[in-house]
């Protein structure tokens, strides 16, 4: 979005009677875009149209002492006010159909921390035992691609092989890994 050169600037002493002549402008433009009073965001919206109000006035680009562009800076403005509320509204609603609301009958899950800690003893039990199905090569893949979490690129440069050897190890493994899981299975 391009932003248009200020040419004028709205004083603090002139601020008060700027509002006084131009604040229907922003109630209008609410009025337009249907936001009603009792509206909760009612007030953040007459915020948002009056320094749309400002910026209308500070980059109308016509002289505001002649009769024929005060008139046309009140349809400029309008317009300014009532495309900025728009794009507020637009932001809230994208923001509310991305947040995620709890359900009311939503229970908490309670973790018990030693189940969390036999867990993590089972699964390191389980994974030693795993590697030692698996060839030095194979535990080095093993390692890099499940520990570290590393691609078959930054594998085969980390070992000094081809990526043709790292999908050969990771083949073996998932072969022997399936074994593994039939054996304990029985």
């Amino acid at each position: 979005m391009k932003t248009q050169e200020k040419i004028r600037i709205l004083t603090e002493e002139m601020a008060a009677d700027f509002f006084f002549v131009h604040d229907a402008i922003v109630y209008g433009a609410l009025k337009k875009c249907q936001i009603p009073y009792n509206h909760p965001d009612y007030e953040d919206y007459v915020q948002i149209g009056r320094m749309k109000l400002v910026e209308a006035y500070e980059c109308f680009p016509k002289d505001l002492t002649e009769e024929e562009a005060f008139y046309q800076f009140t349809g400029y403005a309008f317009q300014k006010v009532k495309w900025g509320v728009l794009d507020e509204i637009r932001v809230r609603v994208r923001r509310a159909e991305q947040e995620v609301f709890m359900p009311e009958d939503f229970e908490p899950l309670v973790v018990d921390e030693r189940s969390l800690v036999d867990a993590e003893i089972v699964m390191q039990d389980m994974y030693q035992s795993m590697l030692a199905c698996l060839t030095e090569g194979e535990q080095t893949y093993l390692n890099d691609a499940v520990i570290l979490q590393l691609s078959v690129k930054d594998i085969a440069k980390k070992r000094g092989v081809s990526r043709k050897t790292v999908y050969a190890w990771r083949q073996r493994v998932a072969e022997k890994l399936a074994e593994y899981k039939s054996v304990l299975k029985n």
